[in-house]
């Protein structure tokens, strides 16, 4: 369609909103309702526009022209309208600069303005508030209200992590529709009417897993991340874009860091994968980067007793040692979290000492799928079968498929982005429940957004995967995904944890047609497995080396389980690369401090097979040094230039394998998939009616997460009344609890959603997901909540 906005004439998709139509001209229209990815509803009336169109006779079906100039004639529209929800059509203009539509906009900006506080300079909002901005550029800059404005409540708490401030709210609707639209629940609504209206929610907080959200979304400081209060100016902060390592999505976030400290986390713009959107864990769960015990310098066990020495002492130490060691008696192992690079690092210093190189956790079958689906696939799929606890595992494939079940592709970008109004979408749309069924071992937060929800018992994967199918049990199920256009089944750990299921999942997607999304353990399990990250013999995990006499360990605690210890006390050389004093770094020889995640440079590979960069943030982390910085200095005191000694040396050793290179990587990823490895087969799936099961939480770090743990407590033993009854636990009890020879620190929650016989615990690193046991009679209660497990 052709549309005129000021002087500009564009040619545009039918559909478009008018707003979006100014931007894609180059002209500016101000807004605070209008947001991307949700409905446009009208609400702030500050896009007013001056808005005509030409119109065709009822007769003769032809343009009315225009008498003096022959062209089609313009009939505007007895007042300005909001150019959010008008949709352009043929000849339609729209006059931004015109003196109806600047009036419109002033008066639009007086009335914002009559009731908000003048408080910029202690607003946490200021220098990044688009009230601020508009003010500035269409504010007249005088108030002809002299009054005292209105008084409500500054400090509410919504939740633990959610701070509002109701004299700042601007009644935009961004949060209350946020929360209907995207992760679909209905938390937050206007209470009271007129000038008395205020935001409000349920007295048990935001009962949701992405509520952090509506603090990036809200134009004003009215809704603030608690994590960050008073923390400093906008500014202030050093932003870095970089990928949350949290889980495997590689959803985008940026790090602000102020005087080396992380303040905190917000996400960032990738619209092939999280569109604009994190999970709460991703976005509150930063702070134990800066925890008073974190490990900064390298130690020596002299003694008895680790004592601080320099980089150059302990790996010279390390290398006396491991010279005397021959074939097959050295082991490398990094957790899966680590990066590509680092990955070539201990690939490197593995060959060089003629041992063996690992990365844990990992599963009994391949994460790599032959037919992989995308995220983009997952939002527009008309079938998804959903073989996980998702909301947990992967958190923001949860709101993509939530956008599948709208039934709404995702938009096309335009030359300024995303569609700032996207009229297909509305408020209370009706969704189709009917295309998801979710399958999992206990009821998981996705089952009632589902048109179907099975439950199972653990250990049945297999048996429940065969009965999907023409002549199964689930022969119903199996018709859907082999008659969908583009059905797409999601797996989790349970399934990949069995080698059985893995080959009855792998089946069924050949016989439907499938695509299949592999959910690993960690967020780099994907790219650890492609580049072989992997010993010869995979049948024993990486503590159990045919000839192991020294291991070098990153950012793993093995020596949790007290079977593994025994073992680790008698190697003759332990080393330990992590951030925090631990079980392992007890009876460790040698402890190196590491870098966080926020803290490396490098590339992950995420759920899609999209190569995706890491970038560091300026944060104080002493002399931590990630695995590439560990294998110079170790092969410096060896006396070797090992390859993957630094980024740099690792990204030349992949691009000849890879044929690009890491970095040229545009901003959201390169989709590059990977070939399944045929080693990827150790089996921690496990026996027992204890379930090891996703967090997003990441429970190893919840101690040291003081916000989140306010929020949602310590890691949770979830359980029965039955089973509470007989153990003699109440609701919030605190216990100490061996789980599969891991003692834990857990949290009680007595719960219906539990079958009785069956305990729920969330994973570790270490020990991830799968059946295990729970030792009733090492049940300890904790007097008090200590503040580092």
């Amino acid at each position: 369609m052709k549309v005129k906005v000021n002087d500009v004439e564009l040619e545009l998709e039918p559909g478009t909103s008018a707003i979006d139509a100014v931007f894609a001209a180059g002209y500016d229209v101000p807004y605070f309702c209008s947001q991307e990815y949700m409905s446009p509803i009208g609400a702030c009336r500050m896009c007013l526009a001056k808005v005509g169109a030409p119109r065709k006779d009822r007769e003769t079906g032809e343009w009315i022209l225009d008498e003096e100039t022959g062209e089609p004639k313009i009939f505007w529209f007895p007042n300005p309208m909001a150019t959010c929800t008008t949709a352009i059509m043929e000849g339609m203009v729209v006059d931004t600069l015109a003196e109806e539509s600047v009036k419109a906009q002033r008066g639009m900006m007086e009335m914002t303005l009559i009731n908000h506080p003048l408080d910029c300079p202690t607003c946490d909002k200021g220098g990044a508030c688009e009230l601020q901005d508009r003010a500035y550029e269409y504010g007249s800059g005088l108030s002809r209200f002299e009054f005292d404005k209105r008084h409500n409540e500054k400090h509410h708490a919504l939740s633990e992590l959610i701070t509002l401030d109701r004299e700042r709210c601007i009644h935009c609707k961004r949060c209350v529709r946020y929360f209907e639209e995207v992760p679909g629940d209905e938390v937050l609504d206007f209470i009271e009417r007129g000038g008395h209206t205020y935001i409000g929610t349920l007295e048990d907080g935001l009962p949701s897993n992405f509520s952090g959200n509506i603090t990036d979304i809200c134009p004003v400081g009215a809704l603030l991340d608690a994590t960050s209060r008073f923390r400093g100016r906008n500014w202030e902060y050093d932003h870095t874009r970089t990928v949350t390592l949290d889980d495997p999505s590689g959803s985008a976030i940026t790090v602000d860091a102020r005087t080396g400290r992380i303040e905190r986390i917000k996400a960032a713009l990738n619209t092939q994968i999280n569109k604009t959107w994190i999970d709460d864990g991703t976005r509150f769960g930063h702070e134990y980067v800066d925890a008073p015990d974190r490990l900064k310098t390298p130690l020596i066990r002299k003694d008895g007793k680790l004592q601080p020495v320099t980089w150059a002492e302990a790996s010279q130490y390390v290398a006396e040692k491991l010279k005397g060691l021959g074939e097959n008696e050295v082991g490398v192992a990094l957790r899966a979290d680590a990066t590509l690079e680092e990955a070539v690092g201990a690939k490197a210093l593995a060959a060089h000492l003629n041992g063996a190189a690992d990365h844990y956790p990992r599963y009994a079958a391949s994460v790599i799928a032959e037919n992989p689906a995308t995220f983009t696939d997952l939002a527009t799929a008309d079938a998804v079968l959903v073989l996980a606890d998702l909301t947990e595992e992967l958190p923001i494939a949860d709101l993509r498929i939530k956008d599948a079940i709208k039934g709404i592709t995702p938009p096309e970008l335009m030359a300024h982005g995303v569609p700032i109004a996207d009229l297909r979408l509305k408020e209370h749309a009706p969704k189709k429940p009917e295309i998801l069924t979710v399958i999992a071992p206990y009821e998981v937060d996705l089952m009632q957004h589902a048109g179907e929800a099975i439950v199972y018992h653990a250990g049945d994967e297999a048996a429940v995967l065969k009965g999907v199918s023409s002549r199964g049990e689930r022969k119903a199920l199996f018709k859907q995904l082999k008659t969908a256009e583009n059905a797409v089944i999601v797996a989790g750990g349970f399934i990949l944890n069995d080698a059985d299921a893995a080959e009855a999942l792998k089946a069924l997607a050949e016989a439907t047609g499938a695509k299949l999304m592999l959910v690993g353990p960690m967020a780099n399990s994907y790219g650890l497995e492609s580049v072989d990250l992997l010993p010869d013999d995979v049948s024993h995990s990486y503590l159990e080396p045919a000839k192991g006499k020294a291991l070098i360990v990153s950012g793993l605690d093995p020596a949790q389980d007290a079977g593994f210890k025994s073992r680790l006390e008698g190697l003759e050389l332990l080393v330990v690369h992590g951030l925090f004093e631990n079980a392992t770094t007890q009876i460790a020889d040698v402890v190196l401090p590491a870098k966080s995640g926020y803290e490396k440079d490098g590339t992950v590979v995420n759920v899609e097979g999209r190569y995706l960069s890491v970038n560091a943030a300026p944060v104080d982390s002493g002399q931590s040094e990630d695995f590439t910085g560990v294998v110079k200095h170790l092969g410096e005191a060896l006396g070797q230039r090992l390859d993957g000694r630094s980024v740099r040396s690792a990204r030349r050793e992949l691009k000849k394998t890879l044929n690009f290179d890491l970095n040229e990587l545009p901003a959201e990823g390169a989709l590059q998939p990977g070939t399944s490895s045929e080693k990827a087969t150790l089996n921690t799936a496990g026996e027992g009616n204890t379930l090891i099961v996703p967090s997003m939480l990441r429970p190893e770090y919840i101690t040291r997460n003081p916000h989140l743990r306010a929020a949602h407590g310590d890691a949770k033993l979830r359980l029965g009344r039955e089973d509470a009854d007989a153990y003699r636990l109440a609701q919030d009890d605190l216990i100490r609890v061996n789980v599969g020879g891991v003692t834990r620190l857990l949290s009680v929650q007595i719960t219906d959603r539990v079958r009785a016989g069956q305990h729920l615990v969330p994973a570790l690193p270490d020990q991830p997901v799968g059946r295990t046991q729970l030792d009733a009679a090492s049940i300890q209660k904790e007097s008090v909540a200590l503040e580092v497990a």
